[in-house]
Protein backbone atom coordinates (compact mmCIF):
# COMPACT_ATOMS: atom_id res chain seq x y z
CA UNK A 1 0.00 0.00 0.00
CA UNK A 2 1.77 3.05 -0.79
CA UNK A 3 1.43 6.41 1.18
CA UNK A 4 -1.07 8.45 -1.09
CA UNK A 5 -3.49 4.86 -0.36
CA UNK A 6 -2.57 5.37 3.71
CA UNK A 7 -3.21 9.00 3.46
CA UNK A 8 -7.07 8.49 1.70
CA UNK A 9 -7.68 6.49 4.49
CA UNK A 10 -6.67 8.59 6.99
CA UNK A 11 -9.04 11.48 5.99
CA UNK A 12 -11.87 9.27 5.28
CA UNK A 13 -11.27 8.46 8.72
CA UNK A 14 -10.70 11.34 10.30
CA UNK A 15 -13.95 12.67 8.22
CA UNK A 16 -15.83 10.26 9.45
CA UNK A 17 -14.79 10.73 13.11
CA UNK A 18 -15.29 14.47 12.62
CA UNK A 19 -19.09 13.75 11.56
CA UNK A 20 -19.87 11.64 14.01
CA UNK A 21 -18.92 14.01 16.73
CA UNK A 22 -20.88 16.21 15.47
CA UNK A 23 -24.04 14.60 14.74
CA UNK A 24 -23.21 13.55 18.83
CA UNK A 25 -23.37 16.97 19.41
CA UNK A 26 -26.68 17.85 17.99
CA UNK A 27 -28.46 15.20 19.76
CA UNK A 28 -26.37 15.70 22.99
CA UNK A 29 -27.77 17.62 26.27
CA UNK A 30 -28.94 20.65 24.41
CA UNK A 31 -31.31 18.03 22.44
CA UNK A 32 -34.70 18.19 23.27
CA UNK A 33 -35.63 14.49 23.50
CA UNK A 34 -32.43 14.28 26.12
CA UNK A 35 -34.32 16.24 28.81
CA UNK A 36 -36.41 13.62 29.29
CA UNK A 37 -38.92 16.79 28.48
CA UNK A 38 -39.12 16.05 25.02
CA UNK A 39 -40.43 12.32 25.22
CA UNK A 40 -43.11 13.68 26.99
CA UNK A 41 -44.41 16.37 24.65
CA UNK A 42 -44.36 13.83 22.10
CA UNK A 43 -46.36 11.45 23.30
CA UNK A 44 -48.78 14.47 24.55
CA UNK A 45 -48.85 15.33 20.84
CA UNK A 46 -50.07 12.19 20.16
CA UNK A 47 -52.56 11.38 23.15
CA UNK A 48 -53.98 15.04 22.63
CA UNK A 49 -57.31 13.73 21.11
CA UNK A 50 -57.31 11.71 24.12
CA UNK A 51 -56.71 13.95 26.51
CA UNK A 52 -59.84 14.50 29.42
CA UNK A 53 -58.20 16.20 32.10
CA UNK A 54 -55.42 19.91 32.68
CA UNK A 55 -54.42 20.68 36.25
CA UNK A 56 -52.05 23.30 37.62
CA UNK A 57 -51.43 24.26 41.29
CA UNK A 58 -49.56 27.22 42.55
CA UNK A 59 -49.06 27.12 46.25
CA UNK A 60 -52.33 26.86 48.08
CA UNK A 61 -54.13 27.66 44.76
CA UNK A 62 -55.17 25.33 41.98
CA UNK A 63 -57.25 24.96 39.07
CA UNK A 64 -58.45 21.27 37.34
CA UNK A 65 -60.43 21.28 34.14
CA UNK A 66 -61.89 18.38 33.06
CA UNK A 67 -63.83 16.89 29.51
CA UNK A 68 -67.26 15.58 29.95
CA UNK A 69 -70.00 14.55 27.75
CA UNK A 70 -70.87 18.41 27.84
CA UNK A 71 -67.99 19.69 27.03
CA UNK A 72 -64.71 21.23 29.08
CA UNK A 73 -65.97 22.35 33.13
CA UNK A 74 -64.01 23.72 35.71
CA UNK A 75 -64.55 20.88 38.31
CA UNK A 76 -62.26 23.34 40.78
CA UNK A 77 -65.03 25.11 40.55
CA UNK A 78 -67.95 23.47 41.07
CA UNK A 79 -68.41 22.54 36.85
CA UNK A 80 -68.39 25.89 35.92
CA UNK A 81 -68.09 25.68 32.03
CA UNK A 82 -64.28 26.06 30.93
CA UNK A 83 -62.74 28.42 28.07
CA UNK A 84 -61.92 25.06 25.86
CA UNK A 85 -59.36 28.11 24.42
CA UNK A 86 -57.96 28.65 26.92
CA UNK A 87 -57.35 24.41 27.49
CA UNK A 88 -56.16 24.10 23.68
CA UNK A 89 -53.56 27.02 24.25
CA UNK A 90 -51.63 25.62 27.43
CA UNK A 91 -51.88 21.36 25.69
CA UNK A 92 -50.47 23.58 22.34
CA UNK A 93 -47.63 25.43 24.27
CA UNK A 94 -46.57 22.49 26.16
CA UNK A 95 -46.33 20.54 22.83
CA UNK A 96 -44.20 23.11 21.21
CA UNK A 97 -41.72 23.86 24.15
CA UNK A 98 -38.09 23.35 22.55
CA UNK A 99 -35.42 23.18 25.08
CA UNK A 100 -32.66 25.49 24.50
CA UNK A 101 -29.87 25.10 27.71
CA UNK A 102 -29.26 22.67 30.26
CA UNK A 103 -29.47 24.44 33.91
CA UNK A 104 -28.96 23.68 37.29
CA UNK A 105 -29.21 20.41 38.90
CA UNK A 106 -29.14 21.50 42.16
CA UNK A 107 -32.09 21.26 44.29
CA UNK A 108 -31.06 24.28 46.34
CA UNK A 109 -31.08 26.65 43.51
CA UNK A 110 -34.25 25.79 42.29
CA UNK A 111 -35.53 28.47 43.69
CA UNK A 112 -33.47 30.75 41.72
CA UNK A 113 -35.75 29.26 38.44
CA UNK A 114 -38.73 29.45 40.26
CA UNK A 115 -38.82 26.02 40.26
CA UNK A 116 -38.78 24.78 43.62
CA UNK A 117 -41.59 22.78 44.61
CA UNK A 118 -43.47 23.08 47.20
CA UNK A 119 -42.53 26.25 46.83
CA UNK A 120 -43.68 28.99 49.50
CA UNK A 121 -42.84 31.79 47.22
CA UNK A 122 -45.84 30.73 44.75
CA UNK A 123 -43.37 31.42 41.82
CA UNK A 124 -43.62 27.52 40.65
CA UNK A 125 -46.33 26.09 39.10
CA UNK A 126 -46.94 22.29 38.71
CA UNK A 127 -48.68 21.27 35.69
CA UNK A 128 -50.22 17.94 35.05
CA UNK A 129 -52.21 16.33 31.84
CA UNK A 130 -54.14 13.08 31.83
CA UNK A 131 -55.40 11.31 29.22
CA UNK A 132 -58.08 8.94 28.61
CA UNK A 133 -57.39 5.10 30.14
CA UNK A 134 -54.26 6.69 32.18
CA UNK A 135 -54.86 7.03 35.75
CA UNK A 136 -51.76 9.00 36.51
CA UNK A 137 -50.41 12.18 34.30
CA UNK A 138 -48.65 11.63 31.32
CA UNK A 139 -46.91 14.74 31.25
CA UNK A 140 -46.21 16.00 35.46
CA UNK A 141 -43.96 19.33 35.07
CA UNK A 142 -42.76 22.13 37.48
CA UNK A 143 -43.05 25.38 35.52
CA UNK A 144 -40.87 28.17 36.45
CA UNK A 145 -40.60 32.03 35.77
CA UNK A 146 -40.64 32.84 32.45
CA UNK A 147 -37.68 34.40 30.33
CA UNK A 148 -37.33 37.42 27.44
CA UNK A 149 -35.44 36.80 24.25
CA UNK A 150 -36.33 34.46 23.14
CA UNK A 151 -39.35 33.96 25.05
CA UNK A 152 -39.73 31.01 27.49
CA UNK A 153 -39.80 29.38 30.54
CA UNK A 154 -37.89 27.58 33.09
CA UNK A 155 -38.84 23.88 33.43
CA UNK A 156 -38.20 20.32 34.97
CA UNK A 157 -39.78 17.09 35.46
CA UNK A 158 -41.56 16.36 38.23
CA UNK A 159 -39.69 14.13 40.39
CA UNK A 160 -36.10 15.34 38.67
CA UNK A 161 -33.63 17.65 39.26
CA UNK A 162 -32.70 18.52 36.32
CA UNK A 163 -33.66 21.69 34.78
CA UNK A 164 -34.03 23.00 32.04
CA UNK A 165 -34.26 26.72 30.05
CA UNK A 166 -37.46 25.98 27.08
CA UNK A 167 -38.50 28.16 24.07
CA UNK A 168 -42.17 28.71 24.19
CA UNK A 169 -45.01 29.92 26.55
CA UNK A 170 -48.02 28.29 27.95
CA UNK A 171 -50.07 31.77 27.54
CA UNK A 172 -52.72 33.30 29.82
CA UNK A 173 -53.69 30.11 31.42
CA UNK A 174 -50.50 28.82 32.02
CA UNK A 175 -49.51 31.88 34.81
CA UNK A 176 -52.06 30.42 37.31
CA UNK A 177 -50.64 33.23 39.84
CA UNK A 178 -52.84 36.36 37.93
CA UNK A 179 -56.44 36.86 38.28
CA UNK A 180 -55.92 37.26 34.37
CA UNK A 181 -55.17 33.50 34.49
CA UNK A 182 -57.74 31.98 36.38
CA UNK A 183 -60.16 34.62 35.03
CA UNK A 184 -58.49 33.02 31.51
CA UNK A 185 -59.87 29.24 32.45
CA UNK A 186 -63.48 29.96 33.24
CA UNK A 187 -66.26 30.89 30.04
CA UNK A 188 -66.52 33.99 29.20
CA UNK A 189 -68.01 37.00 29.03
CA UNK A 190 -70.91 35.86 30.80
CA UNK A 191 -72.31 38.98 29.86
CA UNK A 192 -71.78 41.79 27.61
CA UNK A 193 -75.10 44.41 27.87
CA UNK A 194 -73.28 47.86 27.47
CA UNK A 195 -74.83 51.23 28.79
CA UNK A 196 -75.95 52.09 25.11
CA UNK A 197 -78.51 48.97 25.62
CA UNK A 198 -79.65 50.28 28.99
CA UNK A 199 -82.56 53.19 29.63
CA UNK A 200 -82.54 53.38 33.37
CA UNK A 201 -80.73 52.29 36.58
CA UNK A 202 -82.01 52.24 40.27
CA UNK A 203 -79.52 51.97 42.89
CA UNK A 204 -80.62 52.41 47.08
CA UNK A 205 -83.69 54.86 45.95
CA UNK A 206 -81.72 56.79 43.06
CA UNK A 207 -82.80 56.42 39.90
CA UNK A 208 -80.41 57.26 36.93
CA UNK A 209 -82.06 57.85 33.17
CA UNK A 210 -80.09 59.02 30.24
CA UNK A 211 -80.85 61.78 28.02
CA UNK A 212 -78.65 62.32 24.56
CA UNK A 213 -76.33 59.85 26.03
CA UNK A 214 -75.84 61.47 29.39
CA UNK A 215 -76.67 59.98 32.78
CA UNK A 216 -78.18 62.03 35.50
CA UNK A 217 -79.60 61.00 38.57
CA UNK A 218 -82.50 61.59 40.36
CA UNK A 219 -83.34 63.37 42.76
CA UNK A 220 -80.45 65.74 42.08
CA UNK A 221 -77.90 66.04 44.63
CA UNK A 222 -79.08 68.70 47.46
CA UNK A 223 -75.80 71.01 47.84
CA UNK A 224 -75.55 72.43 51.52
CA UNK A 225 -77.31 76.03 51.81
CA UNK A 226 -74.99 79.13 51.14
CA UNK A 227 -73.76 80.93 53.78
CA UNK A 228 -74.22 84.77 54.31
CA UNK A 229 -71.02 86.87 53.37
CA UNK A 230 -69.64 88.91 56.53
CA UNK A 231 -70.93 92.34 56.57
CA UNK A 232 -68.19 93.51 57.96
CA UNK A 233 -64.89 93.15 55.98
CA UNK A 234 -65.40 93.14 52.12
CA UNK A 235 -64.78 89.84 50.31
CA UNK A 236 -61.26 88.76 48.94
CA UNK A 237 -60.31 86.00 47.13
CA UNK A 238 -58.86 83.06 48.84
CA UNK A 239 -56.74 81.83 46.16
CA UNK A 240 -56.93 78.29 48.59
CA UNK A 241 -60.37 77.78 49.08
CA UNK A 242 -61.28 74.24 47.78
CA UNK A 243 -63.35 73.25 45.27
CA UNK A 244 -67.01 72.91 44.90
CA UNK A 245 -68.33 69.20 46.89
CA UNK A 246 -68.19 66.28 45.50
CA UNK A 247 -69.96 62.69 46.08
CA UNK A 248 -68.15 59.87 45.28
CA UNK A 249 -70.90 57.54 45.04
CA UNK A 250 -72.61 59.41 43.10
CA UNK A 251 -69.83 59.76 40.73
CA UNK A 252 -68.90 55.88 41.39
CA UNK A 253 -72.78 55.02 40.19
CA UNK A 254 -72.55 57.27 37.06
CA UNK A 255 -68.94 55.81 36.17
CA UNK A 256 -69.69 52.47 36.74
CA UNK A 257 -73.31 50.87 37.29
CA UNK A 258 -74.38 51.35 32.93
CA UNK A 259 -70.76 50.06 32.73
CA UNK A 260 -71.36 46.85 35.19
CA UNK A 261 -72.41 43.99 32.79
CA UNK A 262 -70.36 45.30 29.56
CA UNK A 263 -68.06 42.23 28.34
CA UNK A 264 -68.67 41.06 32.10
CA UNK A 265 -65.77 38.63 32.61
CA UNK A 266 -65.50 37.51 36.36
CA UNK A 267 -62.37 36.68 37.95
CA UNK A 268 -63.82 33.73 40.12
CA UNK A 269 -66.87 32.34 40.85
CA UNK A 270 -68.77 29.76 43.31
CA UNK A 271 -71.48 27.95 43.77
CA UNK A 272 -74.50 30.44 45.00
CA UNK A 273 -74.83 29.88 48.76
CA UNK A 274 -78.00 30.99 50.77
CA UNK A 275 -76.25 33.73 52.80
CA UNK A 276 -75.38 35.33 49.63
CA UNK A 277 -78.90 36.78 49.73
CA UNK A 278 -78.58 38.37 53.54
CA UNK A 279 -74.91 40.23 53.64
CA UNK A 280 -75.15 42.81 55.99
CA UNK A 281 -73.66 45.07 53.20
CA UNK A 282 -75.38 44.41 50.16
CA UNK A 283 -76.48 46.47 47.04
CA UNK A 284 -79.10 46.54 45.10
CA UNK A 285 -78.90 47.24 41.55
CA UNK A 286 -81.80 47.54 38.84
CA UNK A 287 -80.70 47.47 35.19
CA UNK A 288 -83.50 48.00 33.20
CA UNK A 289 -83.02 47.25 29.60
CA UNK A 290 -86.49 48.89 27.75
CA UNK A 291 -90.07 49.02 29.63
CA UNK A 292 -89.97 44.81 30.06
CA UNK A 293 -87.07 43.74 30.81
CA UNK A 294 -84.32 44.55 34.13
CA UNK A 295 -81.93 42.44 35.55
CA UNK A 296 -81.65 42.05 39.17
CA UNK A 297 -77.83 42.04 40.40
CA UNK A 298 -76.95 42.46 43.96
CA UNK A 299 -73.36 43.01 44.69
CA UNK A 300 -71.36 42.93 48.36
CA UNK A 301 -67.56 42.73 50.06
CA UNK A 302 -65.92 39.34 51.17
CA UNK A 303 -62.79 41.26 52.03
CA UNK A 304 -61.23 43.36 49.76
CA UNK A 305 -63.13 41.45 46.74
CA UNK A 306 -66.45 42.02 45.52
CA UNK A 307 -68.89 39.37 44.73
CA UNK A 308 -72.36 39.91 42.59
CA UNK A 309 -74.77 37.67 41.95
CA UNK A 310 -76.97 37.99 38.56
CA UNK A 311 -80.69 37.27 38.12
CA UNK A 312 -83.52 38.30 35.37
CA UNK A 313 -85.83 41.05 37.34
CA UNK A 314 -89.34 41.87 35.62
CA UNK A 315 -89.49 40.04 32.08
CA UNK A 316 -92.39 40.74 30.40
CA UNK A 317 -94.06 41.32 26.74
CA UNK A 318 -91.95 39.97 23.86
CA UNK A 319 -88.81 37.74 24.89
CA UNK A 320 -85.51 39.31 25.00
CA UNK A 321 -84.02 36.21 22.95
CA UNK A 322 -80.40 37.79 23.93
CA UNK A 323 -81.11 38.40 27.74
CA UNK A 324 -82.66 35.12 27.58
CA UNK A 325 -79.40 32.95 26.60
CA UNK A 326 -77.40 35.28 28.45
CA UNK A 327 -79.34 34.50 31.77
CA UNK A 328 -78.94 30.86 31.71
CA UNK A 329 -75.63 31.41 32.95
CA UNK A 330 -76.42 33.07 35.89
CA UNK A 331 -78.35 30.31 37.43
CA UNK A 332 -77.17 29.40 40.53
CA UNK A 333 -73.58 30.78 40.39
CA UNK A 334 -72.11 33.95 41.81
CA UNK A 335 -68.86 35.60 40.33
CA UNK A 336 -66.28 37.55 41.86
CA UNK A 337 -65.86 40.88 39.94
CA UNK A 338 -62.34 42.00 38.23
CA UNK A 339 -59.90 43.26 40.78
CA UNK A 340 -59.07 46.23 38.27
CA UNK A 341 -63.20 47.25 38.66
CA UNK A 342 -62.56 47.51 42.82
CA UNK A 343 -61.38 50.28 43.54
CA UNK A 344 -64.47 52.04 41.30
CA UNK A 345 -67.05 50.15 42.62
CA UNK A 346 -65.86 50.89 46.60
CA UNK A 347 -67.50 53.95 47.01
CA UNK A 348 -71.13 52.75 46.08
CA UNK A 349 -70.52 50.85 49.53
CA UNK A 350 -70.10 54.00 51.41
CA UNK A 351 -72.91 56.05 52.66
CA UNK A 352 -74.62 58.93 50.39
CA UNK A 353 -74.19 62.10 53.15
CA UNK A 354 -70.65 61.09 53.06
CA UNK A 355 -69.08 64.09 50.64
CA UNK A 356 -66.01 65.04 50.41
CA UNK A 357 -63.80 68.22 48.80
CA UNK A 358 -63.14 67.48 45.20
CA UNK A 359 -60.02 67.87 44.07
CA UNK A 360 -59.33 71.01 41.67
CA UNK A 361 -59.77 68.90 38.29
CA UNK A 362 -57.52 68.88 35.31
CA UNK A 363 -59.84 68.05 32.61
CA UNK A 364 -61.14 71.04 30.48
CA UNK A 365 -63.69 73.24 31.10
CA UNK A 366 -67.14 71.68 29.98
CA UNK A 367 -65.29 68.22 29.42
CA UNK A 368 -66.75 65.17 30.96
CA UNK A 369 -64.54 62.42 33.00
CA UNK A 370 -64.46 59.37 30.73
CA UNK A 371 -65.95 55.47 31.96
CA UNK A 372 -63.49 53.29 33.91
CA UNK A 373 -60.88 52.27 31.30
CA UNK A 374 -62.32 48.89 29.48
CA UNK A 375 -61.00 45.76 30.79
CA UNK A 376 -57.43 44.52 30.18
CA UNK A 377 -57.08 42.16 26.35
CA UNK A 378 -56.31 39.23 28.37
CA UNK A 379 -60.15 40.08 30.29
CA UNK A 380 -62.53 40.59 28.63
Amino acid sequence: MNGSKVLRILIAVVFIVVLVAVLLRMSGPNSVDQTGIGDSMVNLAELAPKINAVEMENGSESIRAERGSNGWMVTSRDGFPAKPETIQEVVRGLISLKKSQRMTAKPDRHGELGLAWPDEKKESRRLRVFAEGSAEPVVDLIVGRAVQAPTGVYVRKNGENQSWRCIGTLGAGGDIGSASSMSSWLFGPIADISADELQEVDFDGLKMTKKDGQWSIDPPEQNPPAQDPPTQDPPTQDTKASSPIANPRRDAMKGTLPYLLSGFQPEDVRREKPEDLSHPNQLSVILRIDADHTVDARLWKEGDAIWIRLALGDCAGQPNEKLTQTAAQWSGWVFKMPSWRTGYLNPLFEAENHAVSAPKSSLPEGSVASPPPAAPSSVK
